[in-house]
């Protein structure tokens, strides 16, 4: 499933590039335009700290003003960084979460069945899906069937419902043991990586 995921957050991070380059751009102008005003002035006062004593130590004084300017910057930058990043993952996870309104989601599922399987192969033969009410349509016995022969296991689905946007919750049939493959558990799982893919794609691509 991180495939999929990979591919939703480029679609992403295709649109939020622009506005992201564009607001680092005017943070980094801002940045410049203060540590160049700082140095001119200290510049300035450099010509003329042989003087006197108080001239040399206001010069002290602007180097300091110019040191906490460009802490400022640094700061302003990073946290415009972690705004969009966060706006961005947002954006990821709508359209992640809007995965069963897709055509393909059919597939989808099965796949994320296949997987929970696959991950509780040696705790058990017999298991029991548990699916959203408007995933119950999908997932006929037939269907089931040929999902568990796959993995040479049974596979049962309950007819309880279960609140999740989508995707599958697997349980072994004394239901002791689980594998929480929906839709809001494969995104918790992955999101740091998605984050750092955010972070790079936007901010270090060239």
């Amino acid at each position: 499933m991180l495939n999929n995921i990979e591919i939703l957050s480029r679609v992403i991070m295709d649109d939020a590039s622009r506005e992201a380059k564009a607001i680092l751009d005017k943070a980094r102008k801002e940045s410049d335009s203060i540590k160049e005003e700082g140095f001119r002035k200290a510049e300035e006062l450099k010509k003329e700290a042989m003087k006197s004593q108080g001239q040399f130590d206001l010069l002290c004084d602007n180097a300091k003003m110019v040191s906490l300017a460009e802490f400022q910057a640094r700061s302003e930058i990073l946290g415009r960084k972690e705004t969009i990043i966060k706006e961005v993952l947002q954006e990821v996870k709508k359209l992640f979460f809007s995965l069963p309104e897709r055509k393909d989601y059919p597939k989808i599922l099965k796949k994320l069945i296949r997987q929970a399987l696959i991950c509780l192969e040696a705790d058990g033969s017999e298991f029991i899906c548990r699916v959203n009410q408007r995933d119950h349509s999908l997932l006929s016995s037939s269907i089931l069937k040929d999902l568990g022969g796959k993995t040479d296991k049974l596979l049962l689905l309950d007819k309880s419902p279960v609140d999740i946007v989508g995707g599958v919750i697997v349980f072994r049939s004394d239901l002791r043991v689980f594998y929480d493959n929906s839709l809001e558990a494969v995104f918790e799982r992955n999101i740091q990586q998605m984050r750092c893919m955010a972070a790079e794609y936007i901010f270090e691509k060239r």
